[in-house]
């Protein structure tokens, strides 16, 4: 048994779980959890400038390295304004953990007009996490912190909150020390693994889905490996962009991009989904309708129990790690000869199908983005016009280099993500490519890049509108639109003001002014004037 403050033992749970930087605005609840902060040296806290920014952050930070993001918010309006980036957090899967003070216990749930109370404060967090709980007694503190961690691990990731009333925080209290790391994603069974290796095995033209749960297990090596001996092409889902790499011969295209992907869904006969919940927006959206025929056979493989046969019935779902089921996939399978009988050269002809929206200039512009990266560099994404394009055309040549808001499709993103993606991988390049609105939603976040000295270069594309409200209204409403049309800053001026850098670029001299900005000391804002049509076919 040790004695620490609830502040104390909120760090040190923190820090036996191997945490190294945490997010967050300190206030006058959770100044404890500061004080022990500020004692030691082995988890960096990031100040951000507003608490939603700090959560977006950590969901970048948790998409780019694997591990959970840490936020710490103070009670009341600190804490719901993360309700927005959990949304976000919660539709990806991504593990994040939030920590946020409350009202004094004996307050709690009375609705007396307590500073910065809101009643019963953690119901606002139980329709966007997959656990909330709000501690009632000091001492459960760390053993509530390490239970956090124990589901991100064993279960399908997704954000977490805990809320502590600021009376356990100064409290000083006894509790049993944890030693963190507790966990592990449960195997597939054997025998429904014998099953899908046997309707594989007979199958003419296989056909493998590759989701997020893919890059949350680290199985891109097994997927590829099963992709080579069936000689099955592989579809990913938006969160499964990076499982293989898009320069793949066996790659064929990103899900909901229904020009390219629905004669391959059409034609496959055993269609293998793993770590894809078939996510109602990329499935029954925009673009993409799929429904599987009574001819086809589905094997879906999903740590979750619940997304199996949500929205398709499989012939057979199996629940474990996905990991797991792909290598033991590979040993049923054993070594031998693909017998599928896929046309590559006709696949190979659907790759780059696109409607006549997706201009010349939309295309040289993905292109050049591409060139003047490295493949290791991680691409944030916001939502706006080149974004929705990028959704499926940038090419994603490695896991975790790609951070897309498909969840929430919210404006805002972009721009913290990838500060939290930098800090993450800060010996990777990072580039945010954000819409002139988006960038506004979160811009106050480019001091934090600052403050830090961040190398992330933010491409804002100007349209001087919200281009993509724009495009929706004139297409539905008979061709009136209005509301969408903005008033901008000068961003380079803006960005000179907060201490970053600004140029404005051409798509020509985008690639130089990438380079400058990638090898400077600090953060660059480049505007390039230009305006994109979205891609969905109404």
């Amino acid at each position: 048994m040790a004695s620490l403050t609830g502040g104390e033992w909120v760090v040190a749970a923190l820090g036996a779980e191997g945490v190294r930087h945490v997010f967050g605005i300190p206030g006058v609840h959770n100044l404890a959890i500061y004080d022990a902060l500020l004692r030691q040296s082995a988890i960096r806290h990031v100040l951000a400038r507003h608490e939603a920014g700090a959560a977006f952050m950590a969901d970048g930070y948790a998409r780019a390295s694997g591990a959970p993001g840490v936020v710490l918010v103070t009670t009341g309006p600190g804490a719901t304004n993360v309700l927005t980036p959990l949304v976000e957090s919660y539709a990806g899967s991504m593990p994040v953990l939030v920590v946020m003070s409350d009202i004094a216990s004996a307050l709690v749930g009375r609705d007396l007009g307590a500073l910065h109370e809101v009643p019963n404060q953690i119901e606002c967090f139980r329709p966007v996490t997959r656990w909330a709980e709000a501690l009632t007694e000091a001492r459960s503190i760390p053993a509530a912190v390490h239970t956090a961690f124990d589901l991100l691990r064993t279960g399908r990731p997704g954000p977490v909150a805990l809320s502590i009333p600021n009376d356990f925080l100064t409290a000083r209290v006894e509790a049993e020390p944890g030693r963190g790391g507790a966990g592990r994603r449960p195997p597939c069974h054997p025998s429904e693994i014998a099953e899908a290796a046997r309707l594989l095995r007979g199958a003419a033209r296989p056909l493998l889905i590759a989701g997020g749960g893919v890059v949350a297990a680290g199985a891109e090596a097994e997927l590829l490996a099963l992709a080579r001996r069936l000689d099955a092409p592989v579809l990913t889902s938006v969160m499964g962009r990076g499982a293989i790499s898009e320069r793949d011969p066996l790659w064929h295209g990103v899900l909901p991009n229904r020009r390219a992907t629905e004669p391959v869904l059409q034609a496959a006969d055993v269609i293998l989904a793993v770590g894809c919940r078939f996510a109602h927006r990329s499935t029954q959206g925009l673009l993409l309708n799929l429904a599987f025929a009574p001819g086809q056979t589905l094997i879906h493989l999903d740590l979750d129990p619940r997304v199996i046969g949500l929205l398709f019935k499989p012939a057979l779902g199996i629940v474990g790690d996905a990991r797991d089921g792909l290598a033991r996939l590979l040993a049923a399978l054993a070594a031998g000869e693909p017998t599928g009988g896929w046309d590559h050269r006709w696949r190979a002809g659907l790759r780059g199908a696109a409607s006549a929206r997706y201009t010349p200039e939309a295309a040289r512009l993905l292109e050049t983005l591409r060139e003047a990266l490295p493949d290791e560099a991680i691409v944030a994404c916001d939502q706006t016009g080149i974004n929705y394009w990028m959704e499926w055309r940038f090419p994603v040549l490695a896991p975790r280099t790609f951070l897309y808001p498909v969840g929430s499709a919210t404006l805002g993103y972009g721009v913290p993500a990838a500060i939290g993606a930098k800090l993450a991988k800060p010996d990777r390049p990072v580039v945010a490519v954000v819409g002139d609105g988006g960038f506004m939603y979160s811009v106050g976040e480019l001091a934090t890049a600052v403050k830090y000295r961040l190398p992330v270069v933010f491409l804002v594309m100007n349209d001087d509108r919200y281009g993509a409200i724009k495009y929706l209204q004139e297409a539905l409403f008979a061709g009136r639109w209005g509301e969408a049309d903005l008033a901008n800053p000068d961003f380079p001026a803006l960005a000179e003001a907060f201490g970053a850098r600004g140029e404005r670029v051409t798509v020509a001299t985008l690639p130089a002014a990438l380079a400058r900005g990638l090898a400077a000391d600090g953060p660059t804002v480049l505007e390039l004037p230009m305006a994109v049509t979205p891609p969905w076919e109404l």
